[in-house]
């Protein structure tokens, strides 16, 4: 079995005549902790929307979870978590509700629903403020409640685009070591 779950043989991007993401040769292994770094305008985001099989390639290849992001593009979104820059939260909704949104659109069974529902919400420390509105919640609770979100379908790979951004210095720190535990 292969032990690399992202792999990237020339994956290019273009966008007219931007080339956003240019030849990327790039192998992760299973458990790695992995980070794109680079300055604005990079191609870190399109990097991983190619990755999350959002965007189709202008050339090369990529596998996630040894399927190929273009022609199984399905089977990879099955196998991942992707929390975007900008994670669409339902703000009328509570933390519960909003959960349990996402575990139906995943089509998480209900047992296992609510056995992870209750796991996460003490993971990611949101379970006093459960019956809260998610508009209500601090930004630091909001990407908590985010990533809660994102892996409420208990994703093999997940992928998460500047988690951090806006969030005050304590915040921040929680998030990752919520994620530290997680790994």
């Amino acid at each position: 079995m292969n032990e690399h779950v992202i792999e990237t043989q020339n994956l290019t991007r273009r966008f007219g005549r931007v080339v956003a993401v240019d030849g990327l040769n790039l192998s992760v292994r299973r458990g790695e902790i992995f980070g794109l770094l680079g300055p604005d305008g990079a191609g870190k985001t399109t990097t991983i929307r190619l990755l999350c099989g959002l965007l189709l390639p202008t050339a090369g290849s990529a596998r996630v979870a040894g399927f190929d992001t273009v022609r199984q593009a399905e089977a990879v979104k099955r196998r991942i978590g992707y929390m975007p820059q900008q994670f669409s939260l339902y703000g009328d909704l509570t933390v519960l509700e909003n959960l349990i949104f996402f575990a139906d659109v995943f089509e998480v069974g209900r047992q296992e629903r609510e056995e992870r529902i209750a796991r996460l919400l003490a993971f990611s420390r949101l379970e006093p403020f459960r019956n809260r509105r998610a508009a209500h919640l601090s930004g630091g609770m909001q990407k908590k409640l985010a990533l809660a979100c994102t892996l409420i379908h208990h994703p093999e790979i997940l992928f998460l685009d500047e988690p951090t951004t806006g969030v005050d210095p304590v915040s921040r720190r929680e998030f990752w070591e919520i994620l530290t535990e997680l790994h």
